[in-house]
């Protein structure tokens, strides 16, 4: 019997299949540049600013869409608003290190979630001080690569003023996490 013609193009469809579904592990994206990670500074020392003039809304749209979905506008500004009585203002702020990053090099939080793989991250690295924390910390922002530029997608830098580091959650998480929220 003569072999079928369409065999062979079943499995390549069936591997671009595969290969589509594949997991977000399976993802790669190109490193940020140089100028994308100045870029990216920039962004952070907006969100920042915003910080230190109180201003959490102009923080909350400098934030990662990904992240916005999971801290509705009011609970964003009211976890920041609380955090900023708790810590007080930053006092100082020296950078330690800042370049581009692979999800899976970044830290999972203290409850187990994880940077989502297939996004573009700088990561950027504080000593930090403030007005109401004794000691120096060492914390972290990762600025992410979304469709509104860099925003800041995660990090425990403002000392993790959501309760636990933030990130941009991996579709297993969401998945889970919405299923909870319906």
């Amino acid at each position: 019997m003569p072999a079928c013609p369409l065999a062979g193009f079943r499995i390549i469809a069936l591997a671009l299949a595969l290969g589509l579904c594949a997991p977000a592990t399976a993802q790669t994206v190109e490193p940020a540049t140089e100028a994308e990670v100045r870029e990216a500074y920039g962004v952070f020392l907006d969100w920042l600013n915003g910080w230190q003039d109180e201003d959490h809304y102009a923080q909350y749209q400098l934030t990662d869409p990904r992240v916005r979905q999971w801290w509705p506008r009011e609970r964003y500004m009211r976890f920041l608003s609380d955090s900023r009585r708790r810590t007080g203002a930053l006092v100082s702020i020296e950078m330690l290190q800042a370049g581009s990053i692979d999800a899976g090099t970044l830290p999972c939080t203290e409850r187990g979630h994880c940077y989502r793989p297939g996004v573009r991250y700088v990561f950027l690295m504080f000593r930090t001080t403030y007005e109401n924390v004794e000691g120096e910390l060492i914390e972290y922002a990762a600025m992410a690569e979304s469709g509104e530029g860099w925003r800041f997608g995660g990090g425990n830098i403002l000392n993790r003023p959501m309760g636990e580091t933030s990130v941009i959650m991996t579709r297993q998480d969401e998945n889970r996490y919405r299923q909870l929220f319906q």
